[in-house]
Order: C-alpha cells, then sequence, then structure tokens
C-alpha cells in the first residue's frame, strides 16, 4: 500500500522539526545528513504543493475574470 503524502501543514511543520534539529547542533555527521535528505525531500513536498495552490488560484483569478459581474450584466 502506497504511503500518502503528507498536507503542507504536516510537511511544513515536519520540516520546521528537521531545520530546528539541525540548527541546534550536536548531532553526528550520519544523523545529520540523513535528516538534511528527510528536509529537501519535506521541501519538495511543500513546494509542489504550493505550486498547485498556486496554479489554482490563477485558475480561479482567470474565471473571474471572464465572467462578468452581476451588476455590469444588469446595466
Amino acid at each position: 500500500m502506497a504511503k500518502r503524502e503528507p498536507s503542507f501543514e504536516e510537511a511544513y511543520t515536519a520540516l520546521e522539526d528537521v531545520v530546528r534539529r539541525l540548527e541546534s547542533g550536536g548531532l553526528p555527521l550520519d544523523q545529520s545528513i540523513t535528516l538534511f535528505e528527510e528536509g529537501m525531500r519535506l521541501a519538495r513536498i511543500c513546494g509542489r504543493q504550493l505550486d498547485v495552490a498556486e496554479l489554482r488560484i490563477v485558475q480561479i483569478t482567470a474565471e473571474a475574470e471572464e465572467q462578468p459581474d452581476s451588476v455590469e450584466a444588469l446595466q
């Protein structure tokens, strides 16, 4: 069974945790590299989801511009 992709909020919160752990220092090199890889994976997930959200906003805006306002239509 495929794992579901985390929501933007879940991925962002996990990414913040990874960054906090890396910035705190004191981790062995191997663990730091593993955390860095996880952070990159989470950043890609967030980026993809932001791209999808941006596309939806562009589409919604374009549709709204194509439709006349109800007040203008009555004039």
